[in-house]
């Protein structure tokens, strides 16, 4: 099963290439503050955009590469495994591959003919349906929906300031205003932040505004992957896919055992 490793090393190495290049994507954007007043607006407040969000298509290209060495590592395993009961067949009628089903009722046996019982047992226990109490979101229900996104529409990014986005506004006039976000903050969005119970002199000509937290790149289509970082999202898929990979490994040298 040499295409199963080769995929699976090539999947890790665009991985790693991912995180640098995202890092260094993101060491690129600035966030622009402007403080506002207005003569109808008891207190100030504070707005936030940021320019030159959009993350190059490359980013995107790559992910779908290292989805599909994934999902053809899964698909390569289960080819091999059916070898190994019968090598003299290129089973290309019925078509074999790695099955992903949502609800136990709708699994099916046809894409795994000629694949050992043995196997079977275990392929079902990375269904999402075997184990309620197994990883939320499934590592393998997400790399499927990401290669059926990538296959057939883009995977494509959206940039999203951490949860823990805080704002801390300091007056000429000794005033501290901290402010923490409860929601993300989307780069796509322009936010007003109010300054209550600041006043209009306390900003006036200027004054120091810290703010922390720390971007991340996360899918723009709404998933099961929330808004984990993509990074995440393709490491859990990863060490599920290993670790299935390892588990009918160790089913197949236990078989050849004379």
């Amino acid at each position: 099963m040499e295409s199963v490793d080769a995929k699976m090393i090539r999947a890790h190495e665009q991985i790693d290439i991912l995180h640098l290049e995202i890092r260094e994507f993101l060491s690129t954007i600035k966030v622009e503050q402007v403080l506002k007043t207005s003569p109808s607006e008891l207190h100030p407040w504070l707005v936030m955009w940021v320019k030159d969000y959009i993350p190059p298509p490359g980013l995107s290209v790559l992910m779908g590469e290292c989805v599909h060495n994934m999902s053809g590592a899964l698909d390569n395993l289960v080819c091999g495994l059916a070898r190994t009961v019968n090598p003299l067949n290129d089973y290309k009628k019925p078509r074999i591959a790695f099955p992903f089903t949502k609800e136990e009722k709708n699994w099916k046996d046809k894409l795994l003919e000629g694949v050992p019982s043995a196997a079977l047992t275990i392929i079902k226990t990375f269904q999402p349906w075997h184990d309620p109490f197994g990883p939320k979101p499934n590592p393998l229900s997400v790399l499927n929906e990401l290669s059926n996104t990538d296959k057939h529409r883009a995977c494509n990014f959206t940039l999203v300031h951490s949860r823990n986005v805080g704002v801390e506004v300091h007056g000429n006039d000794g005033t501290v205003i901290k402010v923490q976000f409860t929601v993300p903050f989307y780069l796509g969005n322009i936010e007003a932040v109010s300054l209550a119970p600041m006043t209009a002199a306390a900003i006036t000509p200027s004054a120091r505004v810290i703010t922390t937290g720390a971007f991340v790149l996360t899918l723009q289509e709404e998933g099961i992957w929330n808004d984990l970082p993509i990074e995440r999202v393709l490491e859990r898929c990863f060490e599920e896919v290993e670790e299935a990979s390892l588990r009918i490994a160790r089913m197949r040298q236990k078989s050849f055992r004379f």
